[in-house]
């Protein structure tokens, strides 16, 4: 062959390698570009704002998880994070590429200590480009819902110091993609995009359930703060508010619906409030003091101050907790009230025995005939089961107070009869009033204790008589509805305040009007009366239409208490009354 001709064919087959060199570095350059917008892409997601809500992470992650199987050009991706309370890989949101019944199918792999489980434990990537002939059960799993190749990844969490030196390491899960578009293979490459991959998702994740967990840490406390039942004021050392809670804007700040960041100068219209503030902040001590409103309604306040320091002791501002203490100070009068009428309802009694028996004892000579003596011996006796029933009011009081209930002497009790005996008593005492029973002929007996139903109408009448100073009707009715019998005891008498009528059942409570004063007692009887009905299983309630106007004291016993029944009493005579 000619030299010349050779010297063609060379510079042909250069001409062709060229060719073939351009194509290759034409095909390199487009994967380098290719590369370099998913680097762009990448660090254009590491520089998102981090989600700070659940719902916000969902749907970054859907984003990210996207791009990522876009990247690797898988079809499908699920992410499984490592549940610390129970020890276990857990499927979560978003799953990509999978119908809903697969993501039912794939909710089983959690239960299976496979191949992702020693993904996780061991650091390891895992990547089979064929399931066939896999014995791991979660690769079972996913054979039979149509994955053909798996390439997963540990998603590894690292916090490192201002040197950029690792000091913290954690793996929170596993990162799966699968089943590479047109049939191809997961090749090394992928392997190395899949690392960076899931460093990135990891530190989104890991950074992302901090702030969450902050955030619903604050709100929980926010939420918490709001809710306390004592107002907090939190002042820095400028006066300028912190922290203030709906409590104290309501009680001390007219109207304010926010405070922080003001001067509490300009927030707290209560001038108690705003001097101890103010004697706080300039002494930084310790302060109490009581605090009392008047409007909107009559509150009264325990003011406690106490200094807010930084952690190397310097103080930042000052705290003022506000306790409502309305309802202690009137439990504290009321008990005041109730020792002095104790009192007086002692000595009344002791009175006029001392008095009948130092009589008698005087009639050395027999003066008095028998008949007058008798009606003395009346009247000490009657005094003597006054001063009995306050005795044991007391005691009850003691056993409610101590946590004791009042266990009933469960019997079957003739409901009747129990009536009449209260009104006999009764109407002894009284002969301005006439007491009346209206109740049907075919009344069924009832499970009970006998004396303790005595106790609550003799209370009841005894207060009708006792609140009806003119006199009047005192009637007492029974009907029956379903299992129960439904009691009332109506008077004639001065009646109560609507207002009043969710009261009257506390304890030491009365109605503090002249009519009530002259009328004494302890305010103990309708508390005692409320918890004696109550250990029958029963309910209590009164209706007035007000002053003037009367009142009606309603209580339902059922005829065979369910107490009665746990405690094992068995009452056939009752039994055949029930529906």
């Amino acid at each position: 062959m000619p030299e010349e001709t050779k010297e063609k064919n060379t510079i042909a087959e250069l001409q062709a390698k060229l060719r073939e060199l351009e194509v290759q570095i034409a095909e390199l350059q487009a994967e380098r570009r290719r590369l370099q917008q998913q680097i762009a892409e990448m660090r254009a997601m590491e520089e998102v704002m981090p989600p700070t809500s659940q719902t916000e992470l969902q749907q970054t992650l859907r984003r990210m998880f996207a791009r990522f199987a876009r990247f690797l050009q898988a079809q499908r991706c699920m992410l499984m994070l490592h549940d610390p309370v129970n020890d276990k890989l857990v499927i979560q949101e978003p799953l990509v590429g999978f119908s809903d019944d697969e993501k039912e199918e794939l909710k089983k792999l959690e239960e299976i200590d496979g191949e992702f489980n020693s993904v996780f434990k061991e650091r390891r990537m895992l990547i089979l480009n064929s399931l066939v002939g896999c014995d791991s059960p979660d690769m079972h799993l996913l054979q039979r819902i149509g994955v053909k190749s798996v390439l997963a990844v540990p998603m590894v969490w690292e916090r490192r110091d201002e040197d950029q030196q690792v000091i913290e390491r954690r793996t929170i899960g596993v990162l799966a993609f699968f089943d590479k578009r047109g049939n191809g293979s997961f090749v090394d490459e992928d392997k190395r995009i899949v690392e960076v991959l899931a460093r990135q998702a990891a530190a989104v994740i890991a950074g992302a359930q901090l702030i969450i967990q902050v955030i619903e840490r604050k709100q929980e406390l926010e939420r918490a703060f709001q809710s306390m039942l004592a107002g907090v004021i939190i002042v820095n050392m400028k006066g300028r508010i912190q922290l203030i809670n709906q409590v104290a804007l309501n009680a001390f700040c007219d109207g304010e619906t926010d405070g922080v960041g003001k001067n509490y100068d300009e927030v707290v219209k209560h001038d108690a409030v705003r001097e101890l503030i103010g004697k706080a902040i300039e002494e930084l001590s310790e302060l109490t003091a009581e605090i009392e409103l008047e409007k909107p309604e009559e509150r009264i306040f325990r003011a406690q101050t106490a200094v807010v320091k930084d952690e190397a002791g310097n103080p930042t501002g000052i705290i003022a907790v506000f306790t409502d203490i309305t309802e202690i100070r009137r439990l504290e009068q009321m008990k005041t009230h109730f020792v002095a009428a104790v009192s007086h309802e002692l000595r009344t009694p002791l009175t006029s025995i001392k008095g009948f028996i130092a009589t008698l004892l005087d009639d050395t000579e027999g003066y008095f005939d028998h008949k007058t003596r008798y009606e003395f011996y009346q009247i000490i006796d009657q005094e003597c089961d006054r001063l009995r029933r306050l005795i044991d009011d007391l005691l009850n009081l003691s056993r409610i107070e101590r946590g004791l209930a009042l266990q009933p002497n469960w019997q079957v009790v003739d409901v009747v009869s129990v009536i009449k005996r209260v009104l006999t008593a009764q109407q002894a005492y009284t002969d301005k009033h006439e007491l009346k029973m209206d109740i049907p002929e075919e009344l069924p007996p009832i499970v009970a204790d006998e004396d303790k139903l005595d106790e609550i109408l003799t209370n009841l009448v005894n207060n009708a008589i006792k609140y009806s100073p003119d006199g009047g009707e005192v009637v007492v009715r029974v009907v029956r509805e379903d299992n129960t019998l439904l009691f009332s005891v109506k008077d004639q008498g001065i009646g109560i305040p609507k207002e009043k009528l969710s009261m009257i059942f506390e304890r030491f409570s009365r109605i503090d009007t002249r009519e009530t004063r002259a009328a004494g007692g302890t305010g103990l009887g309708l508390y005692l009366v409320k918890h004696l009905v109550e250990a029958h299983d029963g309910v209590i309630w009164a209706e007035s239409e007000g002053i003037g106007k009367g009142s009606t004291f309603f209580f339902r016993l059922p005829i065979f208490p369910n107490r009665a029944r746990e405690e094992g009493y068995i009452f056939t005579e009752v039994e055949k009354y029930l529906h």
